[in-house]
């Protein structure tokens, strides 16, 4: 098929299957591209911006992504208002899954006070932010407090728009989406992620049949013996605990005759 490039139209909305993809790093505190881990939307400082974009929707899944395994993710698509860059191209549907559990907690209740208030994610700017909390490590035994972590998690609140460009913005998506834009959004929600092993968690549905059946299917493979540390396998502990006690040779070593100086053999009586 031969494709002519032509020029996009202002007010298109564009969405890919797979679509436009960002990832989250907490522990860097940034929006990063999901193939280049080097790319990031950072300030002049390099400090990492938070997004604010338009919702379109969400899905929860469950399974292994990275080097997560057998844990809950929420996958959200949206609309980037701002920074203008190029990780977040403008009117292009993009998707990012949250891991962090502290920040799944966050996503919900906001959804949660929208619903509750009756308010369309659509119609709001959802605006982000990287916050840092902690907690207090327990003993087991006694209970008392132990030492301080501290881990980063996204928070999200919303605002009205601001400008024109963004009450246009809110205009067009909301009328794309009362017409291909829900089941645009849907499909971009399910399209596969490369390398993940993933199920949808349906609302009303029974997430701990769902859960089993998945684990039941997808058992994770057990560690390679050999991939061990040697003070790790137990075949090559094994193999020394034997090396250390082995019993002694059937043949006994001949020991080396020693040879007596005439003034010794003179002293024990012996007559060369």
């Amino acid at each position: 098929m031969v494709f002519i490039a032509g020029q996009f139209a202002e007010d298109e909305i564009l969405c890919n299957c797979p679509p436009h993809t960002l990832r989250i790093d907490l522990q860097q505190r940034r929006w990063k591209s999901d193939v280049d881990s080097e790319a990031a939307i950072v300030d002049a400082n390099g400090n990492g911006i938070p997004l604010s974009f338009i919702l379109l929707g969400f899905t929860p899944f469950y399974g292994n992504l990275g080097m997560r395994h057998q844990e809950e993710f929420i996958r959200i698509a949206y609309i980037g208002v701002s920074p203008n860059h190029r990780l977040l191209p403008p009117r292009c549907v993009t998707s990012t899954v949250i891991s962090g559990k502290t920040s799944q907690k966050g996503f919900i209740s906001y959804f949660q006070t929208l619903y509750n208030n009756r308010i369309n994610c659509a119609s709001v700017v959802t605006t982000t932010k990287f916050v840092t909390k902690s907690f207090n490590e327990r003993d087991p035994v006694t209970g008392a407090d132990g030492a301080k972590i501290n881990y980063n998690a996204l928070e999200f609140s919303d605002r009205p728009a601001e400008t024109e460009e963004e009450k246009k913005l809110i205009a067009d998506v909301n009328e794309w989406l009362q017409s291909t834009g829900a089941s645009s959004v849907a499909n971009a929600l399910r399209s596969t992620i490369p390398g993940s092993q993933l199920v949808e968690l349906p609302l009303g549905e029974d997430h701990a049949k769902i859960k089993a059946l998945f684990e039941a299917n997808n058992a994770l493979p057990a560690p390679s013996l050999a991939a061990l540390p040697a003070e790790a396998n137990p075949l090559t502990v094994k193999a020394e605990v034997a090396e250390e006690t082995a019993p002694p040779s059937a043949e006994p070593k001949k020991k080396k005759a020693v040879e007596l100086t005439p003034e010794q053999a003179k002293t024990l009586g012996i007559d060369f």
